[in-house]
């Protein structure tokens, strides 16, 4: 039997809701919503399925018509109140005549900040706020900390030995994990907006970092379908620009999915543009000032926020990961355990680090989700102070 109240029953499936569109929101919020009418009556749910197109309390109450009025309205994220490429939801809720709202968090956008909240309440509207608060914020995890310090969310993913190796000593890692984890990555990438990879991975694996999945359906017995599975925006550091413009994470395929290569400003510089149009037109070099450590990798997550990017999986490899991890930057961690022993000093490790560190130092973490696929273990957490999200 659920402990769940009626409130939080109806707010996780507007959750739900949102989260068909996963990955594919930004640089907007994900956003669920339901309309009940007067009797409690389900008579219209929604989503927000992209940027720029119209938002989940626009799909609910179109759907529900005068059967809204006098009814309540749940949704994930306080309904904006600006112009911005579509109307102020705050005024269509009004104008719908439900009597109350019943709202996940309040927006931290400067735009927003309540003030939606505050013209339904000026209206006569009764207001809930918080109802499965945590839950609302960890799903917009990306858009929140976007919000708040200009980056991106960050997880980072690894597939290793039970003696945390990812590579032998020759760089083969095909294949570490088995069948179920790697189809779990594969639907873990397409609801990031952007996966990335440091040139080793990219040059000794040549992968192609696109989503290879069936369309799924729908996490509801009924209601809207999720959107089709698409790949996210793939991002690769390759300093020297170094890396041959035939590689398969190059190729846009099908789906036409784009790359953004991040290299030195000033390898940039004497490459000149005629040199980078080698690349295909899906293909975008962005130079970033380096130093002695190499990219500046902070300047590299702030150049993908520019771009609309909420949320970032780092799938390796061990130096990149090490450097992030370095730098704090890691918000959190997919960490794949296959019972395998490699059992040799030169395999590669799965995180490198020229640090020292003590056993006090240690990052603590969170641990959200320990999953069972195959034969390996997932272990998914939040490094802190990120678990409070």
């Amino acid at each position: 039997m659920s402990c769940r109240s009626v409130d939080e029953e109806y707010m996780a499936r507007a959750l739900a809701l949102a989260g068909l569109a996963e990955g594919r929101t930004a640089p907007n919020p994900m956003v669920g919503c339901l309309v009940l009418d007067a009797k409690g009556t389900v008579v219209g749910e929604g989503y927000h399925q992209r940027a720029g197109e119209s938002h989940a309390e626009v799909f609910a109450l179109d759907q529900a018509g005068d059967a809204a009025r006098g009814g309540t309205l749940y949704v994930t994220l306080e309904p904006c109140c600006h112009f911005g490429r579509t109307p102020p939801c705050s005024q269509k809720v009004i104008a719908s005549g439900v009597k109350r709202v019943v709202v996940g968090i309040a927006d931290p956008n400067p735009k927003v900040a309540g003030g939606g909240l505050k013209e339904l309440q000026e209206a006569g509207i009764e207001v809930v706020v918080g109802v499965l608060e945590a839950e609302c914020r960890y799903q917009n995890r990306g858009f929140l900390k976007s919000m708040s310090q200009n980056l991106p969310w960050l997880a980072l993913k690894m597939a290793v030995t039970l003696d945390g190796k990812i590579a032998d000593r020759w760089g083969k890692s095909r294949w570490i994990t088995g069948s179920a984890a790697r189809q779990y990555v594969m639907q873990l990438r397409s609801r990031f907006d952007a996966v990335f990879v440091g040139a080793g991975t990219a040059r000794l694996d040549d992968p192609s970092l696109t989503v290879r999945l069936e369309n799924g359906a729908s996490v509801l017995g009924s209601g809207p379908p999720p959107l089709p599975v698409h790949s996210p925006l793939r991002v690769v550091l390759d300093s020297e620009l170094g890396l041959r413009p035939s590689a398969k994470i190059f190729s846009g395929g099908a789906q036409g999915v784009r790359t953004i290569v991040f290299c030195q400003q000033d390898v940039l510089d004497k490459k000149s543009l005629a040199g980078c149009a080698l690349y295909p037109d899906t293909v975008e070099v962005v130079g970033i000032a380096g130093g002695a450590s190499g990219l500046d990798l902070s300047a590299c997550l702030a150049a993908l926020k520019e771009r609309g990017v909420n949320k970032v999986l780092c799938e390796g490899g061990a130096h990149l990961g090490g450097a992030l991890l370095d730098q704090n930057l890691v918000d959190e961690l997919y960490w794949f355990v296959a019972p395998k022993l490699l059992v040799d000093g030169q395999a590669l490790s799965a995180v490198t680090s020229t640090r020292a560190r003590a056993l006090a130092d240690v990052s603590n973490m969170k641990v959200k989700e320990q999953r069972i696929l195959g034969d390996d273990v997932l272990i998914h957490a939040l490094f802190m102070p990120c678990s409070d999200i």
